[in-house]
């Protein structure tokens, strides 16, 4: 197995992802060390073409990470936007399987799909609802209902990753008693509630960036 072919690519798109592109760069070398077929399970998908900063491209780059690893690996991309799964469809090549569907109920029946067919899940990438910084609950537990819908078909080996992630808020008050922020720490956005089941289980942290990452979610 080489995907120098898809390094050469990725280095040179890499400077236009952001702030994804540290984490994005973590995740495909933390594929490099998965043996034989990988497969990558993916909600919400690419929505706008070339907007490599703005929603980071996902789909385009996992698409372009399973053709390096070869015909038997493989994208499954699910999105509840039927106008976005069909742009999407016309970006990625047929290695990548782009379905219109809510993320939660389509993970539990996929993951029993995979069981089925002796297939692990090697990246697990959840970026379906948007999130509103101040009103984060919305976005984060619906991240953490799709973890538990799939939860019983990963196992310890699988990178879990969520997007748009931020920094939670510190906040202290001053004299009159106000609220204020003191510093930016820990995990927030999408990914505030599945960071904190992550410390009750005693998941494995792999990365911590606007995008952040675990395995050993399942021991």
């Amino acid at each position: 197995m080489t995907t120098a072919n898809f390094w050469h690519w990725y280095d040179s798109i890499r400077s236009q992802l952001g702030d994804r592109e540290i984490s994005f760069t973590k995740m495909f070398q933390y594929l490099d060390t998965v043996p034989g077929t990988v497969t990558i399970v993916e909600t919400g998908c690419t929505r706008q073409p070339g907007n490599w900063s703005g929603d980071g491209q996902s789909t385009v780059l996992f698409d372009q990470y399973v053709q390096a690893r070869g015909i038997d690996s493989c994208v499954y991309s699910v999105d509840i936007d039927e106008s976005a799964v069909t742009k999407c469809r016309n970006l990625v090549s047929a290695q990548t399987q782009v379905t219109a569907s809510d993320s939660v109920g389509y993970l539990q029946q996929l993951g029993q799909e995979l069981v089925d067919n002796s297939r692990s899940i090697s990246l697990l990438y959840l970026d379906s609802y948007d999130v509103d910084f101040a009103y984060w609950f919305a976005s984060a537990a619906h991240h953490l209902k799709e973890l538990a819908a799939v939860g019983p078909y990963i196992d310890a080996e699988t990178l879990v990753v969520v997007d748009d992630c931020g920094l939670a808020p510190v906040l202290t008050q001053d004299d009159n008693g106000n609220l204020k922020v003191a510093r930016q720490g820990g995990v927030g956005g999408k990914g505030r509630l599945v960071a904190e089941y992550a410390t009750a289980v005693d998941a494995t942290l792999k990365f911590a960036h606007y995008q952040v990452g675990w395995t050993n979610f399942r021991k």
